[in-house]
């Protein structure tokens, strides 16, 4: 018991460092950016977003950056997020900055410098540290929190609205560098491939890896169509059929994008690689059900909310219900009504 006391302890201490080192680099680096700004032009706005995580939630929130952009074409916007999801801010166009933040303490501690003209602070008030445990509210704070998000639309629609913007509903885009282009023309996929995602940072949105093993088969054997895994780490163990190929754990966030956008269809669950298909604009089809007391959410905007773009098949109940029939089914009919050659160009 003492043991694990001073182990949570020395944790919390040796995050907490981190997180003043860091804030520390980030504040002056701030300062020196708005004076430099405000030399040439003292009418120029800083303006920050701050969304650290998670991957779908980046995603599913650029249209963020085009929309501050459009309001204001000569803002200089900084956007806050975690080092593991920086390439999605690197990549995009409209924003001037990227800034790397330890935690969602340490955005508050930013906030609060004044450095900035304007902040858009896209977490909801009731998000705060798992490690630093300190209960942080944002100024102006929305009702809009994590049990009732979805009842406010997608999650461009409820995280833009608990900022205080508009409730937007465009789709998202991402930006895919020459170099991951490239790196993915390395690989020597399939003309023609299906890519699947198993998995999220939620297993209460997992399809069990029996199903998904069953619908593999099928795809592979009645339609002859490869099958390229993405994810952090392989959810199936079917590596003996040549078909079958495991990407899990060896691309960066835009070559998984890029591998999407190549392929005929993504199926996935409720993940952040579903929001880079609905991104990149392959069709899709989503698993999805019952997750956090919202028994038929939409978390996607634009392609995939309107129909367009994918087929979600819905459960009644938790997403493990879902037969296998059902979504092969689907995949079929998507599969049947793709002409030969629709695979996006490489």
């Amino acid at each position: 018991m003492a043991t694990g006391i001073f182990l949570q302890l020395y944790r919390q201490l040796r995050h907490g460092t981190r997180v003043r080192i860091n804030f520390t680099k980030n504040y002056f680096r701030l300062k020196r950016q708005r004076s430099l700004i405000k030399k040439e032009n003292p009418t120029r706005r800083l303006v920050a977003v701050m969304l650290l995580e998670h991957l779908g939630d980046i995603v599913a929130c650029e249209p963020i950056a085009r929309y501050v952009k459009g309001k204001d074409p000569d803002a200089y916007i900084v956007w806050g997020v975690k080092n593991i999801y920086r390439e999605l801010i690197d990549s995009n166009p409209n924003i001037d900055m990227t800034l790397v933040v330890h935690c969602l303490s340490e955005r508050l501690m930013l906030e609060n410098t004044g450095v900035f003209d304007e902040i858009i602070d896209l977490h909801f008030s009731d998000r705060y540290c798992s490690i630093c445990r300190m209960p942080l509210r944002k100024k102006g704070d929305s009702p809009i929190g994590l049990t009732t998000f979805f009842n406010h639309g997608s999650i461009l629609s409820s995280f833009s609205k608990s900022a205080g913007l508009p409730p937007l509903d465009e789709t998202p885009q991402v930006c895919i560098p020459a170099g991951a282009a490239q790196h993915v023309n390395s690989l020597h996929l399939p003309e023609r491939f299906i890519v699947i995602n198993c998995t999220s940072n939620n297993i209460e949105k997992h399809w069990p890896a029996e199903k998904w093993l069953v619908l593999t088969d099928a795809i592979m054997g009645r339609f002859g169509l490869p099958v390229v895994e993405l994810g952090l780490k392989q959810y199936l163990s079917v590596s003996s059929n040549k078909q079958y190929i495991d990407l899990c754990g060896k691309l960066s966030i835009l070559e998984s994008a890029e591998v999407i956008r190549r392929s005929v269809i993504f199926i996935g669950i409720d993940s952040g690689p579903a929001h880079l298909a609905n991104a990149v604009g392959t069709p899709g089809v989503i698993l999805m059900g019952s997750y956090l007391g919202f028994t038929k959410y939409t978390p996607f905007s634009g392609f995939y909310e309107n129909g367009e773009g994918a087929e979600i098949v819905y459960a009644e109940g938790p997403v493990v219900y879902i037969p296998v029939d059902k979504v092969l089914a689907v995949v079929s009919k998507m599969i049947d009504s793709t002409p030969k050659g629709a695979a996006h160009a490489i």
